[in-house]
Parts: C-alpha cells; sequence; structure tokens
C-alpha cells in the first residue's frame, strides 16, 4: 500500500440495522466508504487539511448518530503532495483497493483534472474543493462524473469585481500571480471591465514566490486607479503586494479574492492589510448561524477554523451524504452520481445553497460569498 495513504476508519458498522427499508441487514453492516484525495503536504496543504479536518470531525459526528441511512462511513485518506500525477495514482489506489464510492478532491484543479479520468474510467463520482474552471467544463469526457463544492473562478471573480466598481469606479489596477488561475481570471476581468465600461489602467504580476514586489505596485500606482484588485491565491502573494501597496503610496482601495479569505493573510500582511477588502467563503471572525455550527464542532474537536478549506470540504461531504439519504437502492458509483444532479435547495454550513443539475455541476453562485474588510486583524462583513 502506498505509504502516502492512510485509512481511517470512522466508526464500526452495526451488523443490523432495524427499520431500514430499503436495506437488508447484510447491506446495513456494510460501510459507505469514502475517498479523501487531498494535498496534505505540499504548497497546497494549508488548504487540504483543513478540508480533511472538517471532512473527518463530520463523519465522526454522522456515525455518533447512527451514520448514514443506517451505515457507518469510512475515510481512506490519500496525500497527493500537491501532485498532479500523485492524484491520479491516489485516485487508483482509492477506488481499486479501497474500494470508496466517492472521492472528495483533489484540493487543487490540477489535481482534480489529473484524477478525473480515472474517476470517469471506473465510474465514480468525485466533488472537488476548487473553483478551477476546467474542472466542471461539459467539454470534458470526464464531466458527469465531477461536482464541485464551491462556486467556480470565474462566478468568484465577477462578483469581487461587481463589489469593486459599485461605488462608481472608472479606472481599474489588476495585479495577478503567474499561473492559469491568474491569467484565466485577469483575462476575464478584462472582459467584465469592457462590458461595464471600465478601464484597466495598468497591470502587473509576479511568481508566486515573488517576495518584493515594489516594482508591480509602483507601477499599479503610477496608473492612477479608482480601484485595485488582486487575483492571487496563495497568502505570502497577496500580502507581500499588499505591504508593497502601501509602502510605495497606493491609496486606491484594494479587493481582493476568496483565496485569501485566511488569517494567514491577515497575520501577513501586518498593518497594511487594514482597509483590505475581500469576499469570503467563510468569516469566521463574524460567522452566520451555519458557521457557528461547524465552528463548535471544529473547536470541540480541537481543531479551530483558519479560513475557508473547512467550508467546502464540508460542502463536499454534504453533496455525497445528502445524495446517498435520497437514495432507495443500491449504493452504486452510477447511482449515486445520478442522485447528486437531483439536489438542488439544499442548505449547509456555508452561505447559499447547494444546487446541481445535469446541466452544472457547480454547486453554488455568488449567493456563497460574504463582502468583508479587514480591521485591526480581523475581517469584518460589509454591509
Amino acid at each position: 500500500m502506498n505509504r502516502r495513504s492512510l485509512i481511517v476508519a470512522l466508526g464500526v458498522a452495526a451488523s443490523t440495522f432495524v427499520g431500514v427499508v430499503h436495506l437488508t441487514p447484510a447491506q446495513a453492516a456494510e460501510p459507505l466508504r469514502i475517498g479523501l484525495l487531498l494535498s496534505l503536504t505540499g504548497p497546497a496543504a494549508p488548504f487540504g487539511i483543513p478540508e480533511r479536518d472538517s471532512v473527518e470531525v463530520l463523519v465522526n459526528k454522522f456515525n455518533a448518530d447512527g451514520g448514514i441511512n443506517g451505515r457507518k462511513i469510512e475515510l481512506s485518506v490519500y496525500d497527493d503532495a500537491t501532485n498532479p500525477t500523485e492524484a491520479a495514482r491516489g485516485a487508483t489506489q482509492l477506488i481499486q483497493q479501497n474500494k470508496v464510492i466517492a472521492i472528495i478532491g483533489s484540493t487543487t484543479g490540477s489535481g482534480t483534472l489529473a484524477a478525473a479520468p480515472v474517476a470517469m474510467r471506473y465510474e465514480v463520482p468525485m466533488v472537488a474543493p476548487n473553483g478551477t474552471l476546467a474542472v466542471t467544463l461539459k467539454e470534458n469526457k470526464f464531466y458527469p462524473w465531477v461536482f464541485r463544492s464551491l462556486s467556480g473562478d470565474l462566478t468568484n471573480t465577477a462578483v469581487m469585481f461587481e463589489r469593486a466598481i459599485a461605488g462608481g469606479a472608472k479606472k481599474v489596477g489588476l495585479f495577478y500571480q503567474e499561473d492559469a488561475y491568474g491569467k484565466n481570471t485577469a483575462d476575464y476581468i478584462a472582459e467584465l471591465a469592457k462590458k461595464a465600461n471600465v478601464t484597466i489602467v495598468e497591470t502587473a504580476t509576479a511568481q508566486l514566490k515573488a517576495l518584493d514586489l515594489t516594482s508591480q505596485a509602483t507601477k499599479i500606482r503610477n496608473g492612477n486607479p479608482d480601484v485595485v484588485l488582486i487575483q492571487a491565491s496563495a497568502p505570502t502573494l497577496g500580502a507581500a503586494f499588499v505591504r508593497a501597496a502601501r509602502q510605495v503610496g497606493l491609496e486606491a482601495p484594494m479587493w481582493a479574492p476568496i483565496g485569501l479569505g485566511q488569517k494567514s493573510f491577515i497575520d501577513a500582511s501586518g498593518e497594511a492589510g487594514n482597509g483590505v477588502r475581500i469576499v469570503l467563503v467563510a468569516n469566521w471572525d463574524q460567522p452566520g448561524q451555519g458557521l457557528q455550527e461547524l465552528g463548535k464542532l471544529m473547536n470541540a474537536a480541537g481543531k479551530p477554523p483558519q479560513g475557508f478549506g473547512e467550508v467546502i470540504g464540508s460542502n463536499a461531504l454534504l453533496a455525497i451524504t445528502e445524495a446517498v439519504k435520497t437514495m432507495k437502492g443500491d449504493v452504486t458509483g452510477r447511482a449515486l452520481r445520478d442522485a447528486i444532479e437531483k439536489l438542488c435547495g439544499i442548505k449547509t454550513y456555508s452561505e447559499g445553497k447547494m444546487c446541481f443539475s445535469p446541466d452544472s455541476h457547480d454547486g453554488w453562485n455568488g449567493d456563497l460569498l460574504v463582502s468583508a474588510e479587514i480591521r485591526d486583524g480581523k475581517f469584518k462583513n460589509l454591509k
């Protein structure tokens, strides 16, 4: 067995379950095996670890309450190490050796795209906790087998853009990271700006590991923008730009995307972060009712939430368990896939409601996102 694979058996299945009309005692004794294909090491670990933690906490709760339709959940956890090749290998192992009925993963879009053909081959549905556009494009052969547990990158980008210019901004400065995410969303912002009759007066880019962004911040400052959009998913890069912007006297309001909605971004930005506005999947500083409930569970388990990984991990698990609850026959991969496509109007711990269909595997829209501003080391919701 691959040394990165760790089978976490959460609960022992009951030998019989009285009162479940759609399962025989033998079927009831069989656990629901779900695979976690997440980045627990490597650059995406700050996202993958909380995704895993929230799933494990909820599975413990579900199992303590009797399971799903009388069946306990058994998790098999595989660390893809933020490596697409490892993600494909992990999907194969989870399906062939661990016999999972569904996979949550991968943390990154590249990992999901590498694993998705494997899921398609074995007809095992995947729920991806990332916003990468290509993951749920209908042109993909594997489309019927991959779902998403949050709103997609284009939706997130459009929401940030619309809220950033809502005050009447007509000149936009744009900073983005040099990768597919940064380039794709920057191109989309250019489209949105053209439709809104807004001018992008200056752009600047940097590699993910860049630390000194003085020249980039100066370039954007000299464009005299009304507002600045930061398209970065790495907290260290986003914070480096914010600090540089303050140092060079860039006074325009700054907006950041969901990837920076973490405590680590606030900590790395320091005092320079005050006033930065952001769209969030989860604001743990001012949580709504759903987040409060999830936060209590996470804190009780000794795993206090730090960002949005806990929410999108829990969304992915709930997509699977809520679908299983609607099923009357055997829980096969194909039957589960069909059941997920029928889920709509389901409330989870996040804002908004889960809604899938055969024509849309993006489970959430812009209602998932809240707007906040960093003030004194915390995210404060904007009205």
